[in-house]
């Protein structure tokens, strides 16, 4: 959750100072209260990669989740859920707001760290589907990158002629009283 909270600059926008996926602020949020807890069990420094570009090096105690982190937390969701129950709106959102913060103000300058975060983003993995034939008495696996060009491959071996497209309409409409309001 740690490194997920650090990821989570990816959907903040500081031009409007929002955040774009309500989620991706939960995460960051948890990061700030876990850092707020002290006692060293979240450090985040900047390094520099193998590469030799900036890097971010997050360390969890694994330690100290227990007796650090746990009343963190629970301290934390404690008091929003009292401000829930109580109707205070205005607690809540400052509270929460605070948390939602990104700012350079003070460290570990989470603004700057997000330039970081935005220049080690790596592309969105594709799952791609293996297929197997049968050739004699051996079956075959067969494996494709994890890239567009994969993908459509898989679909072009699973699927070899057009023949898919009456297969699929047919089972489409023997499926459809189903589906009916």
């Amino acid at each position: 959750m740690a490194r997920a909270g650090l990821l989570a600059l990816e959907f903040y926008s500081p031009d409007t100072g929002s955040w774009r996926q309500a989620h991706m602020n939960g995460r960051y949020v948890i990061l700030r209260v876990m850092i707020e807890a002290g006692q060293g069990l979240i450090t985040i420094t900047k390094t520099t990669g193998d590469d030799g570009k900036e890097d971010i090096h997050l360390k969890l105690d694994r330690t100290k989740i227990l007796p650090v982190g746990k009343p963190a937390i629970g301290n934390f969701l404690r008091k929003l859920q009292v401000y829930k129950s109580t109707g205070d709106v205005e607690a809540a959102t400052a509270m929460y707001g605070h948390y939602s913060e990104v700012h350079d103000d003070e460290e570990p300058h989470f603004l700057s760290l997000r330039s970081v975060v935005l220049a080690r983003k790596t592309p969105r993995k594709m799952m791609v589907q293996h297929n197997t034939t049968v050739e004699g008495p051996t079956v075959k696996l067969q494996s494709y990158e994890s890239s567009a060009d994969g993908l459509v491959q898989s679909f072009i071996d699973r699927f070899p002629t057009s023949e898919v497209d009456d297969i699929l309409k047919e089972l489409m409409e023997k499926d459809q009283p189903y589906f009916t309001n």
